[in-house]
């Protein structure tokens, strides 16, 4: 009778054990991402503390986002490696294996047992996917691109500077001339490009970025409507500010050669981002959102490709004969209006699409 009081009475010891430290296999790590502050983050902290006493081998990372840019950063490269909509991203959240957890609630209801199913899991690592262009369609690259390149600022800058060279009759040295100028640009703007897209992601804020950009996109495109419907009102169009362009005038007028043209152009970038750079800067905040800095270089590339395409057409077309900087410029005046409707509705719609979800 003894033996068996003291039988059961170790039964209740290792059960009881049992209850208190769970021992899995071998060592299975997960990352926890939370935020200081964040209520939600506080309520699993002791449920997570509980998990650690209980599995021996169990190893949580924890990483703090609010303060830490960089922990920010990787949990943005998470959620696009686990392809997780926009829309259901959020703290606190719990990678583990090739899952993830998200929120409070199904943390305490999941983990336990994805820890049991994952035994002897690594740390979670990130997926290296190639980005599919239909995260971030080609059109939408192409379409930005273009209405940057109809804007009436960089069309008129080029028939300035051409016009002052092609008035000294040297049409060759025009040619060169509008080549360099255009190659600068095409330059400027795209290193401007990889230095705000790498600002983005160094400091984590792509994803609120990425929320901004559509009602940029939707304030951009009203813009340009305003300047169709009302040019002029509101006391500011969608192009150099009219007190800029005596200054801009006169530093393309002193321009004599293809390496002052080149020069020039970085310079003249200053003055055009103002009213170029919406489009861009909204596919920016879609590429450093979507995709990797080595994956976007191609895209960046072909958007400013486009955007230059015009400056191109239209030095060829005026060495070639085919048009000269008055008429072209006539051309620009009389249609003025039409190229901020169809910016306008470009961007409106592209705004649309980003707020929506479509993109």
């Amino acid at each position: 009778m003894r033996a068996t009081k003291i039988a059961i009475l170790f039964i209740i010891l290792f059960l009881s054990n049992l209850t208190y430290s769970t021992p899995i296999d071998s060592n299975t790590c997960i990352y926890f991402f939370y935020g200081n502050g964040c209520s939600h983050c506080a309520k699993i902290e002791p449920y997570l503390n509980e998990l650690e006493l209980k599995y021996e081998n169990l190893e949580i990372q924890r990483f703090e986002i609010y303060s830490n840019r960089e922990n920010a950063s990787l949990l943005n490269k998470y959620f696009d490696s686990y392809n997780i909509p926009i829309d259901n991203r959020g703290i606190p959240v719990i990678f583990i294996s090739n899952k993830h957890l998200l929120g409070n609630n199904e943390i305490e209801k999941n983990l336990e047992k994805e820890i049991i199913k994952n035994q002897g899991s690594a740390c979670p690592v990130l997926k290296e996917n190639a980005p599919k262009l239909s995260e971030l369609s080609l059109l939408t690259i192409i379409g930005a691109a273009f209405v940057d390149s109809i804007n009436p600022c960089a069309i008129a800058v080029l028939l300035i500077l051409l016009g002052a060279l092609i008035a000294t009759g040297d049409k060759k040295r025009a040619l060169k001339a509008g080549i360099a100028f255009t190659v600068s640009i095409y330059l400027a703007y795209f290193l401007f490009g990889l230095g705000l897209f790498s600002a983005l992601q160094i400091t984590g804020i792509s994803f609120w970025f990425f929320k901004a950009i559509g009602l940029l996109a939707i304030i951009i495109g009203l813009a340009n409507l305003k300047d169709f419907f009302w040019y002029g009102a509101g006391g500011f169009v969608m192009e150099v500010p009219r007190s800029w362009r005596p200054k801009l005038k006169s530093i393309l007028s002193n321009v004599t050669s293809p390496f002052g043209a080149f020069l020039t152009g970085f310079i003249v970038c200053l003055f055009e981002l103002p009213c170029t750079g919406g489009p861009y800067i909204v596919i920016l905040g879609l590429l450093a959102e979507k995709m990797t800095l080595f994956d976007s270089i191609p895209l960046l590339g072909l958007y400013n490709l486009v955007f230059v395409l015009p400056l191109i057409t239209l030095t060829l077309a005026i060495y070639f004969g085919f048009a000269n900087t008055e008429k072209t410029n006539e051309w620009k005046e009389k249609n003025l209006r039409n190229l901020h409707l169809i910016a306008g509705i470009i961007m409106l719609v592209l705004g649309l699409a980003i707020t929506t979800g479509l993109i």
